[in-house]
């Protein structure tokens, strides 16, 4: 007898992932280690036999009990390094991705959180914990902790351009993946091959800038560890490619029914494959688990053998065809859509400077139909001591407003304000606020003399008469600087206490140099 369970799974109506197909990958890691192991000794013993002709050490490679030394060898370390390499595989998963927790005072977080409560509850998924990656790319992921529970999460540039519809038909597809099990052997894959790529890269920079001879010996070692990490690195995305292809599309459909709304996971595809800030700061090796490839070009080496996702224009054709809609329609409605979202941003009136009593108002102008922007009361921000924060400009309160989905501290007086470099990347990825002529035009100085306030500001450093202003928390000074090289929007910021304070305008002419950049 059927259960509401089964019953829910059935729309995910995709294949049970095969058990045959985890141990696919040891049988793999096996076969690696022991060419890896043969080799080694071949070349050892070759070099034994050189130096010394008369002691006979090279042949026993090629005998029958040598290779069946060697390949209990091998098995031995690929025993070792199954069991290492599933430990704390959530953990390092999690770093390797730049996660970050969801906020609960994030209304973009808490948009998420309720997305995928709501799809588990109605698929009867497993435990699934969210997170962010805290970049402009977009993307979304899932993987396996190994002990029966799920993780998905979805970068910031993607909470910040997807609507509600399809956010929640890309977290559809990710709950595809956990409800057929196939992200338990795309997480073993990725642990086994793919996890080591960026230590990779390092291992082979390192190697590049050593020099001398004294150096020799480490840049040889570094060489010889890059090289078998990128044969890892290769047999990741050869195997990952077999394994996750078909799956892709799999996932696609089973999302498309489920939600009823193919025409949302392709407009989500298509904003996804289009967006110009890519995929974000996930790593090659672990592209298996996103729902795109992170890879910007064609692998060079065995050509579409490497290749993990299929092409999204097919995906995006299978999409149209279960909807039922032509390309030259959907192309027309993705242009509609795209200028109804460009409507949709910038239409709200960032908090502004109040009278006292910290009221923080909130203009209704350019608001999205439908929707009220009221004046919302702050109340004072209060520092570790218990004390209200005041502001280091003015002196004046600081309040607690809405910009852009999170609550920071603003000036009540001067419109200041106080974000940490977590919050400051939310902000940045987001469109929510408008901005006035005169910070246009603050921005337009600012990108323009770039170069010539970077060098003003490197002449006047360390010189007296620079007035530094006390962190609103700590009451420490605060040290004056460019936000980056790249954006010379002068801030304070306190090391103490991680946070930024923005004058009135800087904030918003970071955003608008930002959004420029980016398109």
């Amino acid at each position: 007898m059927s259960t509401d369970k089964d019953t829910r799974r059935a729309l995910f109506d995709i294949e049970r992932e095969k058990r045959w197909r985890v141990w696919l990958l040891f049988a793999l890691l096996v076969g690696m280690v022991f060419v890896a192991v043969w080799v080694a000794c071949f070349i050892v013993t070759f070099s034994l036999f050189l130096s010394f002709p008369v002691v006979d050490t090279f042949t026993w490679v090629f005998t029958l009990k040598g290779i069946g030394l060697i390949l209990a060898v091998a098995l031995a370390g690929s025993l070792l390094y199954w069991f290492t390499s599933r430990l704390g595989a959530r953990g390092r998963l999690l770093r390797a991705m730049h996660c970050e927790p969801l906020d609960a005072g994030d209304r973009y977080h808490q948009r998420l959180a309720n997305i995928v409560e709501e799809m588990r509850i109605a698929t009867g998924g497993p435990r699934i914990e969210c997170f962010t990656v805290k970049t402009l790319g977009l993307n979304a992921f899932a993987f396996s902790d190994l002990h029966d529970a799920g993780v998905i999460g979805v970068t910031e540039g993607a909470l910040a351009r997807l609507s509600r519809q399809q956010l929640q038909s890309v977290v559809a597809h990710e709950f595809a993946h956990i409800l057929s099990g196939n992200y338990v052997t795309v997480t073993v894959s990725c642990l086994l091959f793919g996890i080591y790529s960026e230590l990779g890269d390092r291992l082979e920079d390192a190697a590049l800038a050593t020099g001398g001879s004294r150096a020799a010996p480490f840049a040889l070692v570094a060489i010889a560890l890059r090289g078998w990490l990128w044969v890892l690195q290769l047999a990741s995305s050869v195997t990952n490619s077999a394994l996750s292809r078909e799956r892709e599309r799999q996932a696609d459909l089973a999302a498309a029914r489920y939600t009823r709304d193919p025409l949302s996971l392709a407009e989500a595809l298509r904003i996804i494959s289009r967006h110009p800030g890519g995929a974000g700061y996930i790593p090659e090796g672990l592209a298996p688990l996103c729902i795109r490839d992170t890879q910007a070009r064609m692998p060079w080496l065995l050509g579409t053998w490497r290749v993990t996702h299929p092409p999204i224009g097919e995906r995006v054709d299978v999409l149209l065809a279960l909807a039922n809609v032509s390309p030259e329609d959907f192309a027309q409605q993705v242009d509609t859509a795209a200028e109804t979202f460009d409507k949709r941003e910038h239409w709200k009136a960032a908090p502004a400077a109040g009278g006292a009593g910290g009221h923080l108002g909130v203009a209704t102008s350019g608001a999205v139909p439908g929707q009220t922007a009221a004046t919302l009361v702050a109340p004072p921000a209060r520092s570790p001591a218990g004390g209200a924060m005041t502001c280091p400009s003015c002196g004046a309160g600081l309040g607690q407003a809405d910009y852009e989905g999170l609550r920071v501290s603003v000036c009540t007086s001067c419109g200041g304000r106080l974000a940490s470099p977590a919050e400051v990347s939310k902000i940045l990825a987001r469109r929510e606020v408008a901005f006035s002529a005169d910070q246009q035009r603050l921005a337009e100085v600012l990108g323009a003399g770039g170069d010539q306030l970077r060098r003003a500001a490197l002449l006047a450093r360390g010189r007296p008469g620079v007035g530094l202003i006390a962190c609103p928390k700590c009451a420490k000074m605060m040290m004056r600087r460019h936000f980056s090289y790249e954006h010379a929007v002068e801030i304070d910021y306190c090391s103490i206490c991680d946070l930024f304070w923005f004058e009135k305008d800087e904030l918003e002419a970071l955003q608008i140099l930002v959004e420029r950049q980016a398109g």
